[in-house]
């Protein structure tokens, strides 16, 4: 129960951050942990904030939390690549 009110909280703070400033964060946190704050994360503000992550780390990110919808860990789904600018608008 402490953990969940934790992870609440860590959600919180990334929805109220601007998606520029949780990007270079997300960019940073280990694969596992940003993955379980993701996944709580409004959809809507999520892609904000994957938008302005580089290519590679919104691609990581992107296969674990399809990783983790799918509930099959064991296989990395077929998505395409991300092309974009670090930092679009």
């Amino acid at each position: 129960e402490a953990e969940t009110t934790k992870l609440k909280s860590l959600v919180t703070m990334y929805e109220n951050m601007k998606a520029k400033d949780a990007a270079k964060i997300f960019e940073r946190l280990e694969v596992r942990l940003a993955t379980e704050v993701a996944h709580q994360i409004a959809p809507r503000r999520m892609s904000d904030i994957l938008a302005q992550m580089t290519p590679e780390s919104a691609e990581r990110l992107t296969v674990e939390l399809a990783n983790r919808n799918s509930g099959d860990k064991s296989q990395t789904p077929d998505l395409p690549k991300i092309d974009g600018r670090p930092g679009g608008t």
